[in-house]
């Protein structure tokens, strides 16, 4: 079965790694499909959704996956499936078949992952996502402050947000804190006490029951610090490695969280990684990433 948006928000397309930045004021909406079976939407979806996040761009992702909008924010995909159906702005192939990825941004159809990519290219697309060029023409006779709907005094194509005051960057912006800076740190331990530890394991490499340095890599070797054998044969069961990407359990968000493992280490003789949203978390409280795609390819 695939891993539903219940269960983890960034399932489709991995952890969220970039801040949005403010200053890209248009409503961003991107039609996408979770559905590992559609390989080539899905993966083009994927580099839409890539580009957006690397420059900083909120974007509301809109799931054809009905399972997975039944999972995530279903009232709110299905509200901008129809209104857009209602418009007549959903976009379909040869075979009636709907073409994704799909991207509007302030309601207008700007193109599927490549166009997207050819603004970008051109040198267009901030202008457009600042509000200062119009999606359809690209003049720069728009207001930016404009967010009611209203038309290009160019080309007289309206703008009007798909989902006004839903999926807001504020709530991103609030879930990327909440990621990074998630309350789930060893409050009860001395900030000193921590950092004595990282250092312990920071400064030597785990190796298996030989001595031998583990392929996949824990940390930088330092001299003078050596794990002993006993430590060596612990650290050797550790299931994850440094970059896997996990799901976490969050006792606090009560939700699988994706996360990265950035340092294994020993804490009461027990594996513990560091995350990059949790230090020393449980082995118990980890599993493997999967990826939508892979899952849907392995129920086939």
């Amino acid at each position: 079965t695939t891993l539903d948006e219940a269960e983890c928000p960034c399932a489709m397309f991995g952890p969220v790694r970039v801040q949005p930045e403010t200053k890209y004021t248009a409503e961003v909406v991107v039609l996408v499909t979770s559905l590992g079976a559609k390989r080539t939407e899905f993966n083009a979806g994927k580099r839409a959704k890539d580009l957006l996040e690397i420059k900083g761009v909120h974007h509301k992702i809109i799931d054809f996956n009905r399972d997975a909008r039944q999972a995530g924010n279903g009232e709110s995909e299905n509200k901008a499936i129809s209104k857009l159906s209602e418009d007549g702005k959903l976009r379909s192939g040869t075979n009636n078949d709907l073409i994704l990825p799909q991207v509007f941004i302030d309601g207008q159809f700007v193109g599927n992952a490549t166009d997207l990519q050819g603004l970008e290219d051109d040198g267009l697309l901030d202008n457009i996502l600042m509000r200062k060029a119009c999606p359809s023409c690209n003049s720069s006779r728009r207001t930016p402050d404009i967010t009611e709907c209203t038309r290009c005094p160019a080309c007289w194509e309206p703008f009007q947000e798909i989902l006004p005051g839903e999926m807001t960057i504020k709530q991103k912006l609030q879930e990327f804190h909440d990621l990074h800076d998630d309350v789930e740190y060893d409050e009860d331990e001395e900030e000193e006490a921590f950092e004595d530890d990282m250092m312990h394991s920071m400064t030597a490499m785990p190796t298996d029951m030989n001595g031998r340095s583990r392929s996949g890599g824990y940390g930088d070797a330092r001299a003078g610090v050596q794990y002993t054998p006993e430590e060596r044969a612990i650290l050797a069961t550790a299931e994850f490695q440094i970059s896997d990407q996990v799901q976490y359990w969050s006792d606090s968000r009560h939700r699988w969280m994706c996360a990265v493992v950035d340092n294994i280490r020993l804490k009461d003789c027990k594996v513990v990684y560091d995350l990059n949203c949790k230090r020393g978390a449980q082995a118990d409280k980890i599993k493997a990433y999967e990826d939508a795609a892979d899952a849907a390819d392995a129920e086939e």
